[in-house]
């Protein structure tokens, strides 16, 4: 998905979590409205996680620490977003966003889709 700063005009370039509905601008340090309908790949992919989308539940990051202590997990730090498992470590946003290499960025994320499925 591409979405440009309404305020500066810049590409947004950084990641942007299912859960998200805002993200700051890089340039401008402005807010951008996340709209999934501005581009038609984006809405096919959003089809398929639309149970993301329509959840009332949002992303609170002390809860999914917790979540993941319940899971095993104990190497997360929620101050600082930081997740390390063996030699790899990826950073959880407080939207729910996940920066880092694979394969651990994709189990995070995984992680996170079971904790927002969870009532």
């Amino acid at each position: 998905m591409s979405i440009k700063c309404e305020h500066c005009g810049a590409p947004y370039r950084g990641s942007i979590s299912p859960y998200q509905k805002f993200v700051r601008c890089e340039n401008c340090d402005g807010i951008i409205r996340v709209n999934p309908a501005e581009s038609a790949t984006m809405k096919k992919r959003l089809l398929v996680r639309e149970t993301f989308i329509e959840s009332s539940k949002t992303f609170k990051i002390n809860e999914f620490t917790l979540f993941l202590s319940r899971r095993g997990v104990s190497s997360f730090d929620p101050v600082s977003g930081v997740l390390r498992l063996g030699s790899q470590q990826v950073q959880v946003s407080t939207e729910g966003a996940v920066e880092g290499p694979e394969p651990l960025k994709s189990r995070v994320e995984k992680w996170i889709h079971i904790f927002m499925s969870e009532g």
